[in-house]
């Protein structure tokens, strides 16, 4: 990986890390067992995948369709010395290959955002454990049809967690701005276009940033 986009993952990687604490809260819902085997669909430069291994243990996968940000990932992992506990897969979700009802966690932040909530959702259901949790990040959209659709197919929400627009900005795009403004390499901000673009969207209309976390029981 060269410099540069070494530098760019360092920024996304602490920037995200100003979300955490939100997912934090929404696992308050979420009970820990011993040994439990865990699934992180798109999982980028892995902070939450690290804070799962921090704080439920257990043997972790982490997936993404993105190879950069993988490697900058294993390196972490490596450093931290987690390499028994995590395995990285450079994968889409729906060409993993594993057992059906296999994980007694599932984590997707933004990925039935990408997918569509209700192909997504089921795809996931197909790998999780009986009384597993599946922590769902998504845009605040279509809630009381999402909510249905949960009960519907024979889950229970265990909780929910609201983060409004303000979040977005406090704790996200406010440094991630700052962060980007203050380097001068101008490969940095070629990178960094997607990201410039979803700020120069939020400053013009914020409502559009609402998301919510679902936790979901499987029944």
């Amino acid at each position: 990986m060269s410099e540069i986009t070494t530098v760019y993952y360092q920024i996304k990687d602490n920037c995200r890390k100003g979300l955490l604490k939100y997912m934090e809260r929404a696992f308050a819902y979420v009970p820990k067992t011993e040994k439990m085997k865990i699934l992180d669909i798109g999982c980028g430069t892995g902070v939450p995948t690290i804070w799962l291994s921090e704080n439920y243990g257990g043997i972790i996968t982490a997936i993404d369709t993105d190879g950069n940000a993988l490697e900058y990932l294993h390196a972490k992992i490596i450093d931290k010395k987690l390499e028994n506990q995590i395995t990285t897969c450079n994968i889409s979700f729906f060409d993993l290959k594993t057992e059906p009802h296999s994980f007694d966690i599932i984590l997707a932040e933004g990925f039935l955002n990408i997918v569509g909530f209700k192909e997504g959702f089921v795809g996931v259901m197909a790998l999780l454990k009986e009384g597993g949790y599946f922590v769902i990040h998504d845009e605040y959209k279509d809630h009381e049809m999402k909510c249905d659709f949960i009960r519907d197919n024979d889950c229970a929400l265990a909780g929910t967690l609201f983060l409004d627009e303000s979040v977005w900005w406090n704790d996200y795009y406010r440094q991630l701005k700052t962060e980007i403004g203050s380097n001068n390499a101008k490969q940095i901000k070629e990178l960094f276009k997607a990201e410039l673009n979803e700020i120069a969207f939020y400053r013009k209309d914020p409502s559009q940033f609402r998301s919510i976390y679902y936790v979901v029981r499987k029944q």
